[in-house]
C-alpha cells in the first residue's frame, strides 16, 4: 500500500481508511501522514480525532505517544488535544517533538 517514499500507491478507500491503513502498518506523525496522503497537516488532525472515535467504537486501539519538549523532555501525558503544543509549560521553550499515533 505505500512505497519505498511513504507515498500511498492506490487510493483505496476515503482519506480516513487510507490513513487507518498508514497507521496500522507504522507509528506516524500528523505531519508525515499529511506527505505521504496529500493533505494538510491541519486537515490531519481533525480526520485524527474522528479516527479516534472510530477505533473506539470498532474495538481498535489508538495508540498516542505523546509531545515531549527538546530542551528540558517534559512529556505532555495528561493533553487531551492531539496536536502539537506550542509551548513547554516547565521551561516555556518552543521545540517540542509532535506527537505519534498508531493503530493496533
Amino acid at each position: 500500500m505505500v512505497d519505498f517514499l511513504g507515498k500511498v500507491k492506490k487510493k483505496s478507500g476515503t482519506l480516513r481508511q487510507q490513513m487507518v491503513a498508514l497507521l496500522a502498518e507504522k507509528a506516524m506523525t500528523a505531519l508525515d501522514i499529511s506527505q505521504a496522503i496529500g493533505l494538510p497537516e491541519k486537515d490531519v488532525y481533525q480526520h485524527l480525532v474522528h479516527i479516534q472515535k472510530s477505533m473506539i467504537a470498532q474495538k481498535r486501539t489508538f495508540v498516542v505517544t505523546p509531545s515531549s519538549c527538546v530542551a528540558c523532555g517534559h512529556t505532555f501525558t495528561d493533553r487531551r488535544r492531539l496536536t502539537k503544543p506550542g509551548r513547554c509549560p516547565r521551561c516555556r521553550q518552543s521545540r517540542i517533538d509532535p506527537p505519534v499515533f498508531q493503530v493496533k
